[in-house]
């Protein structure tokens, strides 16, 4: 286990490295910082006064799903390259010549990967939650455990795309990855609405329907989003299925990871 946390630690100091890394993180927060002016007060809607509070909850949860969908992109980048790079500049010999045995060489590529993505999202959800006690003197409840859930949906993602990455060209293995998550933004989100107190009191009828087998059984990264979501408050959260998408995508992780342990075993470096 302690080669995994030095490998872990190594994979961190590789990608702080870059320094497209820190321009990235900055421009994010700047971001952040430039939208500060959206929390004052002065907005009316059909002529009245909308309170301050409800101003600040509604865009800092638009911010909030605007930074976890954006780390989708960023982690997929960092991800597809792992395998590939080491292999092209010797890295892996380096790693598997020493007291390293395969697996722990996997998971501390992984972890390290997944570590810093969390810790950059969590770092701009911070921000936001600063901003928003800063400007409004108001604290979101549950804003920054819902960041820390939506970091499962990142560990998704790296496995997907290291996974895919061992039998696809780089980018194809991201792409294919964003292609999964699509699906599941279409078939979940509908799922959602459909089931929203809007659409249910237009159409009753339309909740009746039952999801077909092959939604319940996919992998639930918005899901775990609308899970997170609902944490902020004033939010409807309709699970598809019985089992909790933090254990659907729990699941999907934990076969992937095995899957991908399994296959790099095998192969010839």
């Amino acid at each position: 286990m302690n080669n995994v946390i030095k490998i872990t630690v190594y994979t961190m100091r590789d990608h702080l490295r870059h320094k497209s890394f820190y321009v990235l993180l900055g421009l994010s927060i700047l971001f952040i910082f430039m939208i500060r002016r959206c929390y004052d007060g002065g907005y009316s809607v059909n002529g009245e006064m909308v309170d301050n509070a409800a101003v600040a909850w509604h865009i800092s949860k638009i911010v909030f799903h605007l930074i976890a969908a954006g780390m989708f992109l960023m982690v997929s980048l960092l991800s597809m390259k792992i395998f590939s790079r080491d292999h092209e500049d010797g890295s892996i010999v380096l790693f598997l010549s020493r007291s390293v045995s395969r697996w722990q060489y996997v998971l501390g590529r992984i972890t390290g990967t997944w570590a810093l993505c969390l810790v950059f999202m969590f770092i701009l959800h911070l921000t936001i939650f600063l901003t928003v006690w800063a400007k409004t003197g108001i604290l979101i409840s549950g804003y920054l455990t819902a960041s820390l859930i939506c970091s499962i949906n990142l560990l998704f993602v790296i496995a997907c795309v290291c996974f895919l990455s061992l039998f696809l060209p780089d980018f194809i293995s991201a792409l294919f990855t964003m292609g999964i998550l699509f699906v599941g933004f279409i078939s979940e989100g509908g799922y959602q609405i459909i089931n929203s107190s809007i659409v249910r009191s237009a159409a009753p009828s339309a909740i009746n329907v039952e999801p077909a087998l092959w939604r319940i059984l996919y992998p639930k990264v918005f899901m775990v989003q609308a899970y997170a979501d609902s944490i902020l408050g004033k939010s409807e959260f309709y699970n598809m299925g019985h089992l909790h998408p933090l254990f659907n995508i729990s699941f999907f992780i934990l076969l992937i990871m095995t899957l991908m342990l399994v296959c790099f075993n095998r192969k010839e470096i």
